[in-house]
């Protein structure tokens, strides 16, 4: 190596050096995590199992048309069919360092996206370093799931995002639209993203978005647009019925809107589903009955029926009873109690469910609510200020994606796991914010004390 590029070398490890203690000591905790402590092959179970079969299914057959591969979104076990067919069917011991490098790209991601948006030099290393040791992402990186995968895409699409509206290259709209594309079908619930993104840049593409033009969202729009007809065209293929990516929209929404714990359709087999949360509100319902955030069936705690799982006809009525049962005031506290269940009243499953993992998961979650909460909640109202929409406004958009999501469906910290590397970014710049307004206090305090002492 010559001279010149060994100077290179040296100046590029010495710019990028928090980036690679990060990389390393993220993927290092998640291998050791999925191949020693917890191999994602010995916990093949409930959800787990479901990604798993459907991977095989379609291994084995990928155009058999199979109704009940149209009920969840495919990109999950689409992506776990993929390292199948490259490492072998069971072949969990890879599977699981595919998992661990997933998730040390969302801690990479996390510290890119902190470097783009913050103006603090502590920031993107605080942040790195939290997420590289942050136990619900490793923990969720250590199952057969869709978290993990969902939150490294919608970080790379986000990063893009921010790439885009600073720079104005075309490569950044399409890269925008590669990544989330791929976020969509594991999870549609980013589509609320894209949506909200639109309406800021209606409102701010004049100068805080000036960079984003009409051809880059065309650009954005093409493989979303491409990847949703592909969609359409597969769930039709495989229950014969319109629609866009899965069928299990309205079933999700009569746990949120009718507060029951847990919902049995009897077809042609018995399919039986109860969302953690729910499940634990029942019980806080045991143990707290005075309290408002519990479990309040309008109908009842578990509602059965005869047919299919994603029979529209049976679970709209269910919907509409519920509705006309509990009126605008009780949906509104349904509504609060799911957006609670976001960060407090639940423990993360699938750790809830194992006594080696309760208490770790649970404290976690108690450090979550008591140190990011609050000022990433602060952090959300970015979104709404010409001068930060551009950086934290685009962090605090997925926010208020997630939070419309809980307000829809049903509250999880699940669920608002995958948006943690941005609740940890806006809680640092909030922190930031407070600690620069507090030392500016005491130096005018003490400037002001040493005129009157000359004075």
């Amino acid at each position: 190596m010559n001279a010149p590029s060994q100077s290179r070398l040296l100046a590029w490890l010495r710019r990028n050096r928090w980036l690679i203690v990060i990389a390393l000591t993220a993927l290092a905790i998640r291998l050791h995590w999925n191949l020693d402590v917890h191999p994602l092959g010995d916990f093949i179970s409930s959800d787990m199992r479901g990604y798993d079969s459907r991977a095989d299914q379609f291994i084995a057959d990928p155009w058999k048309a199979r109704e009940y591969h149209g009920f969840f979104p495919y990109g999950t076990h689409y992506l776990v069919a993929l390292f199948k067919v490259i490492f072998g069917k069971d072949n969990y011991p890879a599977i699981s360092a595919c998992y661990a490098v997933m998730g040390t790209f969302v801690v990479i991601l996390g510290y890119l996206i902190a470097r783009r948006v913050s103006k603090r030099a502590w920031v993107p290393p605080a942040v790195g370093l939290i997420l590289a040791c942050y136990y619900p992402l490793i923990s969720l990186g250590g199952y057969i799931l869709s978290e993990v995968p969902m939150s490294m895409f919608m970080g790379l699409g986000t990063l893009f995002l921010l790439r885009l509206i600073e720079e104005g290259r075309s490569r950044d709209a399409w890269g925008t639209g590669l990544a989330i594309a791929a976020a969509m079908v594991i999870r549609p619930q980013v589509l609320l993203s894209v949506a909200l993104f639109g309406i800021a840049w209606l409102f701010f593409r004049r100068r805080s978005l000036a960079k984003v033009k009409i051809r880059h969202l065309v650009f954005a729009a093409i493989p979303l647009v491409l990847t949703l007809g592909y969609s359409a065209w597969r769930l039709h293929h495989h229950t014969g019925r319109t629609g866009l990516i899965s069928e299990n929209g309205t079933f999700n929404q009569v746990f949120g809107h009718c507060h029951t714990k847990m919902i049995t359709a009897n077809g042609t087999s018995t399919i039986k589903f109860g969302p953690p949360p729910m499940i634990q509100l029942h019980r806080r319902a045991e143990t707290h009955p005075d309290s408002w955030i519990k479990l309040d069936p309008a109908i009842a705690p578990e509602l059965t029926f005869k047919g299919y799982i994603a029979d529209q006809k049976i679970l709209k009525g269910y919907l509409r009873e519920c509705w006309k049962k509990k009126g605008l005031l009780g949906q509104a506290k349904y509504t609060a109690v799911n957006l609670v269940l976001l960060v407090a009243h639940n423990t993360m499953w699938p750790d809830s469910g194992r006594a080696a993992w309760r208490e770790t998961a649970k404290w976690w979650g108690r450090q979550h609510l008591t140190f990011l909460t609050l000022p990433a909640f602060i952090g959300m109202f970015t979104a709404f200020s010409r001068r930060t929409i551009a950086r934290h406004g685009i962090l605090a958009i997925h926010l208020w994606a997630l939070m419309i999501t809980a307000a829809i469906f049903f509250g999880d910290t699940r669920l608002r796991c995958p948006y943690d590397p941005f609740i940890v970014i806006l809680a640092l710049e909030v922190y930031g914010w407070v600690g620069q307004g507090v030392l500016r206090w005491f130096q005018n305090l003490r400037a002001r004390r040493q005129r009157r002492a000359l004075g």
